[in-house]
C-alpha cells in the first residue's frame, strides 16, 4: 500500500546574500558553513510553515521599502528526512515554489522548475536511504531592471516581466511597489510503496452528447511496478452521485501483465448535468479509480467531477457563452483576494464564494494568478462558472525564448486545472499590447508571438473549453471581449459616456472606493495618510455604487442585443490599500454592493436612463424558468408628489421585458426618486431605488492620478 508523507514543518531557512551558497556546494551534507566565515552567510533559522516569506518573517507584508530585500538574493530550504528502510517506489512532490526553485537530496541534484502554481514530482527512488536524509531547496523570484523603450517614467507600465507570474510591479495601486512574493507554499510531500501503483493521476476526461445527454468517460491511466505476470491486478472503476449515493457506474477489468498504460471507455446515461446555481444547479459525481488485487486496495484516486457542456459563439455581432447548449447570461466579478496567495484558506473561499452567491454573481475571473486547488473544487461545488487568465499581463519581453517558456508554464496550469468543471474559459493573455508604442492591441503578442502559438496550444491541450486569445481585443475573432474604465481609471471621462454604446461581452469595468475609517485605523500607516479623506468616505463609496448600478444596467437592457454578459472589477481587495473590491481587505462590504444587490439578481427590474433622460423599463430573467403575467409598479416620488405606473406582460425563461417610459411625467429641473417592484402571483421577484436618478457625479477630484508609491494607495486629491 501506498504510504505518503507531509514535509511541511520542520524547515530551517536562510537567506543567501551574495548568491554564494551554490557555487560553495551549500547543497553537499559536508557543507560545513561555520568554517566559511570569509563568505559571508547567514545562520539557518526555523519556518514556522510553509508559505510566502514576506508572511512569515516580515512586519507588514503588504508595503515598505524593506519588502524589497526578499527578493535581492535567494533564499535556501534545509529539511532532514528520517527512513527506517529504503522503499523500492519514492517521488517528492511540491505543490508550490514561487518563483525560480532548484533541489538537490542528499547531494544529488534533482531538477529545476520555474513557476508558482503548478506542482512538480521528482523520482527520488535511487537516492533515498535509509537512516537521515538531506533535502536542500534554493528559491528565488528576482526583480526585472529592463524597461521599454528606456521609458523610466512609465516604469509601471512598462518593465518587462521575466517570470510569469502576472501583477508583480503593477504598482498601480493594484500590487504595491515591493511586493514580489518568494518561497515555498502548499505542501511537500514524499510519496512510498513497495507495490504496483499508479505513475501518476488517472486523467479523467469526457464527452457530453449533445443529443442524449450521455457522458462517453474516458480514464487513461498510467502504472509502476507492474509484475510481467500480471499479478491478478484488476483496475475498478466507479461513478457515484455525489448527492445521493447512488452508483452510476462500476467497472471491473483485469490489468494486462506488465501493463504500463491503459484506457477505459464507459458510457453513462440518466445523469444530471452540471450547471450554475442560478441555473439548475452544481451536480457532482464521485469518481474512483483503483488499482486492486483481490480485495486489497494498493492505490486509489478519488474526486468529484461535474459533467457539462461550455462554448462560445464568437462573430463581428456577439462574444457569446453557451452552457449545456443553452445561451448564458453571465453577471461575474473579478477575483484575486491577496496578494500572497498562500494566505489564502478554505474558509476564505468559502466565506467570498457564499458572498457572490448572494450578490446574484453566477460567474467570476480569476484575475492574471491562479488561485490554490481548494478554491476550485469549491467553485465546483458553488455552481460558480470561472474564466481562468493566464498571468500574460502588459508588458513581457518579446523573444521567442521568453514567448516558449511562458507557453509551458501557462500549459503546466492547463493541465492540473482543466479537471474542474466550474472553469469556463481560459484567457491566453491579458490586454495585450496595451502599452505598445505602435498602438492599443497592435503589438507582436497578438500577431507574432506568443499570441498564436499560446491559442493554439491552449485549445490542443483542452479542445473542451473555448479560450480567449487576448482579453480586450474587442474585434479579434479569437478574443471578443471589452474593457471599459469610462469615468473611472480613463482619466477626464463620466460613466455615462457608455450611453448609447454597445459592448458585445464586458470583462473588466469598476472604480476602486477607500474602506470604512474602522477598517483603516487597523492599519495606522495607511489610516494617518488618508484621514484627511475621511470625511469624504461615504461620497466616495457612493460614487463607485452608483457607477456600478448604471455599467450594471446598461449591460442587462442590451440582453444578447447584443450584451451576453459583464464582469466587475474587483470582488474584493487583494491587500489593505488595494481599493478596488466592493468588500475591502477586512471583509466589510463598501457602497458598491449595494448596486449589486439591487441590479445583479439572476431575477431584476430596473430603469434604462442616461443624460437625455428616462428611456424605459427592463425586467430581466437570466434563470430558466418562465413567469407569467408579471406586474411591475413604478413608484415616483418628485417634489412631495407620488406617481404610479403599472405595466404587465409574460417574462420568458432568459429572457427580457421592456416598456417604453413615454408616458412618464416629470420634471428634469427637481430630484426624482423612483422604486421598482417586480410581482408575480403575489409574490415579489425583484426591487430597486433610484435616488436622484438623472443626477450623474463626476469622479472625486484628483482621481485616479494621485498615487503614493510608497504604500501602495489611491489618494484622491489629499
Amino acid at each position: 500500500m501506498k504510504q505518503t508523507i507531509f514535509l511541511n514543518e520542520d524547515w530551517l531557512i536562510l537567506q543567501d546574500v551574495h548568491d554564494t551558497g551554490e557555487r560553495m556546494g551549500m547543497y553537499r551534507e559536508a557543507f560545513d558553513q561555520y568554517n566559511h566565515i570569509p563568505n559571508q552567510l547567514s545562520e539557518w533559522e526555523p519556518l514556522e510553515s510553509l508559505r510566502h516569506l514576506q508572511l512569515l518573517l516580515a512586519d507588514q507584508p503588504y508595503f515598505g521599502r524593506e519588502l524589497r530585500y526578499f527578493n535581492q538574493a535567494p533564499w535556501w530550504y534545509r529539511r532532514t528526512i528520517q527512513l527506517e528502510k529504503v522503499p523500492g517506489r519514492a517521488r517528492l512532490t511540491f505543490t508550490n515554489a514561487d518563483y525560480y526553485c532548484r533541489v538537490w537530496l542528499n547531494g544529488v541534484f534533482l531538477g529545476e522548475h520555474e513557476g508558482y502554481s503548478d506542482p512538480f514530482t521528482y523520482d527520488v527512488s535511487s537516492v533515498l536511504r535509509a537512516g537521515e536524509n538531506l533535502l536542500m531547496v534554493k528559491v528565488w523570484s528576482p526583480w526585472d531592471t529592463e524597461v521599454d523603450g528606456d521609458c523610466i517614467d512609465r516604469r509601471t507600465f512598462l518593465v518587462q516581466r521575466n517570470m510569469v507570474k502576472g501583477t508583480y510591479e503593477h504598482s498601480d495601486t493594484f500590487v504595491q511597489r515591493d511586493v514580489n512574493p518568494v518561497g515555498l507554499y502548499g505542501n511537500v510531500i514524499l510519496t512510498l510503496g513497495d507495490d504496483a501503483c499508479f505513475e501518476r493521476e488517472p486523467d479523467i476526461r469526457y464527452t457530453v452528447e449533445a443529443d442524449t445527454n450521455d457522458i462517453l468517460l474516458d480514464a487513461a491511466c498510467a502504472f509502476a511496478c507492474i509484475p510481467a505476470d500480471g499479478g491478478d491486478l484488476t483496475l475498478r472503476i466507479q461513478c457515484k452521485d455525489a448527492q445521493t449515493g447512488e452508483i452510476k457506474l462500476s467497472k471491473q477489468l483485469p490489468l494486462p501483465p506488465g501493463a504500463e498504460e491503459l484506457t477505459v471507455q464507459e458510457r453513462m446515461g440518466g445523469l444530471r448535468l452540471w450547471n450554475t446555481w442560478d441555473r439548475g444547479g452544481p451536480w457532482l459525481y464521485d469518481v474512483t479509480v483503483s488499482l486492486c488485487r483481490e480485495d486489497e486496495i494498493l492505490d486509489q484516486y478519488s474526486r468529484p467531477y461535474g459533467f457539462r457542456r461550455i462554448a462560445m459563439i464568437r462573430t463581428t455581432e456577439k462574444t457569446q457563452f453557451m452552457l449545456n447548449g443553452k445561451p448564458f447570461y453571465v453577471r461575474g466579478t473579478s477575483y484575486f483576494p491577496d496578494a500572497y496567495i498562500s494566505n489564502m484558506c478554505p474558509e476564505r473561499y468559502e466565506r467570498d464564494l457564499a458572498a457572490m452567491r448572494r450578490l446574484g454573481f453566477n460567474a467570476l475571473r480569476v484575475h492574471v494568478h491562479v488561485e490554490l486547488p481548494e478554491f476550485y473544487a469549491l467553485c465546483d461545488r458553488y455552481g460558480i462558472g470561472v474564466i481562468q487568465d493566464s498571468e500574460y499581463n502588459w508588458m513581457h519581453p518579446v523573444s521567442d525564448a521568453f514567448c516558449a517558456q511562458f507557453i509551458e508554464v501557462f500549459l503546466n496550469n492547463v493541465r492540473w486545472l482543466k479537471r474542474y468543471a466550474s472553469i469556463f474559459a481560459w484567457i491566453c493573455m491579458n490586454e495585450p499590447g496595451l502599452q505598445d508604442p505602435a498602438g492599443p492591441l497592435l503589438g507582436r503578442a497578438m500577431t507574432v508571438n506568443p499570441g498564436p502559438e499560446l491559442y493554439r496550444r491552449v485549445c490542443l491541450e483542452d479542445p473542451d473549453r473555448p479560450a480567449i486569445k487576448g482579453s480586450f481585443c474587442t474585434e479579434d475573432l479569437t478574443s471578443g471581449d471589452s474593457h471599459n474604465y469610462l469615468g473611472a481609471l480613463t482619466n477626464n471621462t463620466l460613466y455615462t459616456q457608455i450611453d448609447g454604446t454597445t459592448e458585445k461581452l464586458n470583462t473588466e469595468f469598476g472604480f476602486d472606493a477607500i474602506p470604512c475609517e474602522h477598517s483603516l485605523r487597523k492599519c495606522p500607516p495607511l489610516y494617518r495618510r488618508l484621514r484627511p479623506l475621511m470625511p469624504r468616505v461615504k461620497k466616495i463609496q457612493k460614487y463607485q455604487y452608483q457607477l456600478l448600478k448604471y455599467y450594471i444596467e446598461h449591460y442587462r437592457a442590451q440582453k444578447y442585443q447584443p450584451n451576453a454578459g459583464y464582469m466587475q472589477f474587483l470582488f474584493c481587495d487583494m491587500c489593505p490599500q488595494s481599493f478596488y473590491g466592493v468588500y475591502d481587505w477586512w471583509g466589510l462590504p463598501k457602497a458598491g454592493v449595494q448596486a449589486l444587490e439591487e441590479s445583479n439578481q439572476p431575477l431584476a427590474v430596473f430603469l434604462h436612463y442616461g443624460p437625455q433622460g428616462i428611456y424605459g423599463i427592463c425586467a430581466v430573467n437570466d434563470t430558466d424558468h418562465e413567469y407569467k403575467n408579471v406586474t411591475i409598479r413604478l413608484l415616483m416620488h418628485q417634489r412631495g408628489n407620488e406617481s404610479v405606473y403599472t405595466f404587465r406582460g409574460d417574462l420568458g425563461a432568459d429572457g427580457a421585458l421592456r416598456f417604453a417610459a413615454d408616458e412618464l411625467q416629470f420634471d428634469r429641473e427637481n430630484p426624482i426618486d423612483i422604486d421598482l417592484v417586480m410581482e408575480n402571483d403575489g409574490r415579489i421577484l425583484a426591487l430597486n431605488h433610484y435616488q436622484d436618478v438623472l443626477s450623474f457625479p463626476a469622479p472625486p477630484p484628483g482621481y485616479p492620478s494621485r498615487i503614493s508609491h510608497e504604500l501602495g494607495v489611491r489618494l484622491y486629491d489629499v
